[in-house]
């Protein structure tokens, strides 16, 4: 009896120790991803056509950190990887509204050209 008290002992220290080297790490790398994120967005133009998703992405990397530096990882990992979607987000809708704009100009040049041809062709 008193040997199975001491394995069941020793079990439980085995299984407290294997349980702390196991909790959630500092999300550094998550974090790094969630900056590199924003900083593709901020050069797609997601300022100026993402606002919202932008500086939710900004706000919540920075919330991460400051979870992060309190040791509450798991949330700050969870919340890197938002800012990351909303970075990515932001990052994705700036590229459309750029391919849309520069899809208007060219559309704007082509009808000033056909246009033109038009104009010379009834002057001939």
């Amino acid at each position: 009896m008193t040997r199975m008290k001491s394995d069941i002992a020793m079990l439980c220290a085995a299984l407290l120790i294997v349980g702390c080297a196991s909790g959630v790490g500092r999300p550094d790398a998550q974090i790094a991803r969630a900056d590199a994120s924003i900083k593709q967005a901020e050069q797609d133009g997601a300022r100026q056509y993402s606002g919202t998703e932008f500086d939710a992405a900004r706000d919540k990397v920075a919330e991460a950190r400051r979870l992060a530096d309190k040791g509450k990882n798991a949330p700050a990992g969870a919340l890197a990887d938002q800012a990351q979607a909303d970075a990515d987000l932001a990052g994705a809708r700036a590229r459309r509204q750029t391919a849309v704009k520069a899809a208007a100009e060219v559309q704007a040049g082509t009808d000033t050209l056909r246009q033109e041809v038009n104009r010379q062709q009834v002057t001939q």
